[in-house]
């Protein structure tokens, strides 16, 4: 040539400090090329990646070169799936719905051993029991004074009631005209002795002990008219067989 320079004489093998652009890349795993040492090189094994660029070179394994916690991150990330705010609200209501289950079934069982348990009675003798009753036991520790109050009230008319039909009696057997028709009248208010028990205190009894709102209703509309009917048996309005204050100042 011109300079001097052969083409085809053979050139000093490259410098420890000349790399090769990598020319294979597997995953995470890349393979570089760099420049032996002056020694008696061997063949890269045939399983090798990037055999070609000469026999100066050999496969160089950089996998270790990734940080093992970004390998582990990366894993998590794919295992670990987010869960949603509505999922979340919907697993609540159900468990709400299944808790309310459960409530109405532990009521149900409750009722059904208060009745196996209430199939003996015990009022108002031990000799001569009609129906089971405990206040103390079946009705809640709030409501129970105001249970008593009732039951005394219950006793009272019908002591009021039996004590009307004896004064009745007793004006009958003085000779008045009308006391025939005032017995009659007040053994027929005797009737208020079994009505008062079935008509307003069990309502109430058992609006307290299940907590129902329906025989609270009833227990109100029965005990105004039981209210009505005593003011009138304490007056002792005329013709009324009722042994008031008006009749006793006749």
């Amino acid at each position: 040539t011109m300079d001097g320079v052969n083409p085809f004489a053979k050139r000093d093998p490259p410098s420890q400090t000349e790399y090769y652009t990598p020319i294979s890349r597997s995953g995470e795993t890349m393979t570089f090329f760099r420049p032996q040492k002056q020694k008696a090189a061997s063949k890269p094994a045939a399983s090798s990646y990037g055999t070609g660029i000469g026999d100066n070179c050999e496969a160089v394994d950089v996998t270790n070169t990734v940080p093992e916690a970004k390998i582990r991150q990366k894993q998590n990330s794919h295992e670990s799936i987010p869960v949603e705010p509505q999922h979340i609200s919907e697993r609540e209501r159900a468990l709400k719905e299944r808790e309310e289950q459960l409530r109405r079934r532990e009521a149900e069982l409750g009722m059904v051993e208060r009745e196996i348990k209430h199939l003996k009675p015990n009022w108002p003798f031990e000799w001569y029991a009609l129906e089971y009753h405990d206040i103390d036991e079946e009705i809640p520790s709030s409501k129970q004074p105001m249970m008593k109050r009732l039951y005394m009230n219950l006793l009272m008319t019908w002591g009021a009631l039996s004590l009307n039909w004896i004064a009745m009696l007793g004006i009958w057997f003085s000779g008045d005209q009308s006391g025939p028709s005032y017995t009659l009248w007040g053994t027929m208010y005797l009737i208020g002795i079994p009505g008062a028990w079935k008509l307003w205190y069990r309502p109430i009894y058992f609006a307290y002990r299940d907590k129902t709102t329906l025989r609270y209703f009833c227990f109100v509309l029965s005990f105004a008219f039981h209210c009505f009917f005593v003011v009138v048996m304490a007056l002792g309005l005329p013709n009324c067989a009722a042994g008031g204050v008006m009749t006793m100042g006749e």
